[in-house]
């Protein structure tokens, strides 16, 4: 049980440091690396030291950063990223909390496909719209409505196992993170959700394996 009252550190910050652990366990210094939504540079940081290259997309250009050291950055549009990137070259993809945002997130997910070589990986995290402090409020408010805020959705398990299902991925696996409170000024959680809760988990963190050809 983590527990901390005030601004979040990097440590709060579990949902990126749940999708990084990830990462570790997949990738090479040999990989060629895409992430997905790359405004934040030390998250880019973070990645690039166990790749041998990093390509950063970022949809807005003010708000895509300067190259540096083994990383490049593009500015461009997820939807579209098979036009930016050559097919069947990146070994792994990454995106935090990107998928929500996106109009038409079954292109996106097939255009993962076709950027990932053959035994390619991509691992991307998102909210759960039935989160547990969520599922409370609508109890006395009613469902949220979306679009909201920036999200244009939000999504259940039984949510992405549908959008899934109709994409060109054949295997996948969503995973739980985190159970508890994870936001705002009070952090009181479970790293490891028990099954019990498992859909009433903070986050959603997905792992789609392209097959070998």
């Amino acid at each position: 049980m983590h527990m901390k009252v005030g601004p979040p550190s990097r440590k709060m910050n579990y949902d990126w440091v749940s999708l990084l652990r990830s990462y570790q366990t997949y990738v090479s210094p040999s990989f060629r690396v895409l992430e997905i939504g790359a405004s934040t540079v030390e998250r880019s940081k973070e990645l690039s030291r166990y790749c041998h290259e990093l390509i950063g997309l970022e949809l807005l250009p003010e708000r895509t950063p300067q190259d540096f050291g083994n990383v490049k950055y593009l500015t461009g549009d997820w939807q579209d990223v098979s036009q930016i990137i050559e097919p069947e070259s990146i070994d792994i993809a990454i995106s935090s909390h990107v998928i929500e945002h996106v109009p038409d997130d079954l292109k996106a997910i097939n255009e993962l496909y076709k950027i990932l070589k053959p035994d390619g990986i991509a691992i991307l995290n998102t909210p759960n719209r039935k989160r547990m402090t969520r599922a409370i409020a609508e109890i006395f408010t009613g469902p949220r409505e979306f679009p909201w805020w920036e999200h244009l959705r939000e999504y259940t398990e039984d949510d992405l196992e549908r959008l899934l299902e109709t994409s060109l991925f054949r295997e996948y696996k969503i995973l739980p993170v985190v159970f508890g409170l994870h936001g705002g000024p009070i952090f009181i959680y479970m790293e490891k959700v028990p099954e019990v809760f498992r859909r009433f988990a903070n986050f959603w963190q997905i792992h789609l394996f392209k097959a070998m050809a």
